[in-house]
């Protein structure tokens, strides 16, 4: 009998197509294989552009384009307020599959307490998803699936893919496997303890984590809570892994941006992103009440989900503080010369900063969440306690008084910036993809 026979199905399938070879020779106590032709890979994440809600379905969909780019199979699947057939976007084949809940994810605000509640605990066990993503596996035949925002997705989509013995990745990008609104933020403020209904309605996936075999995390402080709350303690810590989200800005030039001549205007700062409570825009507006006017300006792009962009609007009046609706990032951060990353709740990765960096703009961000870890734990001129608009006041007051021409640029930030890039993502990922195809079939020798 030979070791193809024991193996997998899908590693059957490697090594019959000669995608994985076997390195007889062990290194670091494993017989490695080493990948010599293209993986099929799978991701699954709620959503996939042109749909988009935040920054992770445009990450997920810069790893999947880059990943296509360099050879590989690359599929991706999402739920829709309606399926679709399968269709190919930017080298990738996409699965839009029913969501089976019982009511799509941007209909939330329109249902009562009571239903959504019941909404999230009937949804841990939606046997018809995970189906559904059964046969999307058995469509696509994957190498290997990459599981990222699971909002709405019941995480029996796991169980589905290690029946079939298919190595799993799971990105962490926002706490939807442990809060029942996926920021751990309650009734104005960050969530100081885990509540009985979020651990309730999340009960079920403190079981389905066990099926994943390595977890990712765009920042270290959120890998840490997910942990802390008992989800991924069954992994190694090598399995843990810390990578960036992938950024690209489309038509960004720092070098471009740098050459324009702003001497005629006040020092601009500007706000990118949505507008609302955890976002830190009233602490932003009080922090430029303080100040007072002069020769400063603030600009804040983005829409609310809700009415309160009026209240924020009242906030500010008689400041010079505009409100100017959906922009695009190139041309926004083209336009400021500081970014103000004020956010309340603990934001795992803001893209905005990775966007700010790219374009060789410097950035202004509370210390929650995994900001610091971008902007530096120890750079205290550009960090501030979250919700406090007094400390804010007076950075960006030093700000105004060191002028434009001290600021730093992106030859400053290339700490992020080299690690952002797509091919550098891409590369973390694959070398991870690598080890689990591998470690896999080492166990079916």
């Amino acid at each position: 009998m030979t070791a193809s026979t024991l193996a997998p199905a899908y590693t059957r399938d490697l090594l019959d197509s000669g995608r994985i070879s076997v390195d007889s020779a062990p290194r670091d106590g494993i017989a490695h294989r080493a990948v010599t032709g293209p993986l099929r890979i799978l991701h699954l994440s709620a959503l996939y552009p042109p749909y988009i809600v935040g920054g992770a379905e445009r990450s997920v969909e810069h790893l999947a384009e880059e990943l296509a780019a360099a050879g590989h199979i690359v599929a991706a699947a999402c739920i829709a307020r309606e399926p679709e057939p399968k269709s190919v976007r930017g080298g990738v084949t996409v699965y839009r599959m029913a969501h089976h809940n019982d009511f799509w994810l941007e209909d939330w605000p329109k249902a009562t307490r009571f239903g959504r509640a019941w909404a999230k605990l009937k949804q841990q066990w939606n046997f018809a998803i995970a189906a559904e993503f059964g046969r999307v596996l058995d469509d696509f035949r994957p190498d290997i699936v990459n599981t990222h925002s699971l909002l709405d997705v019941s995480t029996l989509v796991w169980r589905e893919a290690a029946k079939r013995g298919i190595p799993i990745v799971h990105t962490v990008c926002e706490y939807d496997l442990i809060c029942g609104n996926a920021a751990m933020f309650k009734n104005g403020k960050p969530c100081e303890r885990w509540h009985l209904g979020c651990k309730v309605v999340n009960a079920g996936k403190q079981i389905t984590n066990r099926s994943v075999d390595a977890v990712v995390s765009v920042g270290t402080e959120i890998l840490k809570t997910h942990v802390n709350h008992g989800l991924f303690t069954h992994l190694a810590p090598e399995r843990r892994r810390v990578i960036f989200y992938s950024c690209t800005v489309p038509d960004g030039d720092a070098e471009a941006r740098r050459r324009i001549d702003r001497s005629a205007q006040p020092m601009t700062f500007g706000y990118l992103g949505r507008i609302n409570v955890e976002k830190g825009v009233g602490t932003l507006i009080d922090a430029f009440r303080r100040i007072g006017p002069g020769n400063w300006r603030c600009l804040v792009a983005g829409h609310a989900m809700d009415d309160s962009i009026a209240r924020f609007k009242a906030q500010a009046e008689g400041l010079p503080i505009e409100f100017v609706g959906w922009a695009k990032p190139a041309e926004f951060l083209s336009a400021i010369d500081v970014l103000a990353v004020p956010s309340f709740w603990a934001e795992p990765s803001p893209r905005t900063i990775y966007e700010a960096y790219t374009m060789g703009v410097p950035v202004i961000g509370a210390a929650s969440g995994g900001i610091p870890e971008l902007i530096g734990e120890d750079n205290t001129d550009w960090l501030f306690a979250p919700g406090d608009d007094a400390e804010l006041a007076a950075r960006l007051e030093a700000v105004i008084a060191r002028g434009r021409g001290d600021l730093p640029d992106e030859r400053a930030f290339q700490h992020v910036i080299r690690e952002s890039t797509s091919e550098r993502v891409a590369e973390k990922y694959l070398d991870l993809y690598a080890e689990l195809v591998a470690e896999r079939r080492a166990a079916h020798p």
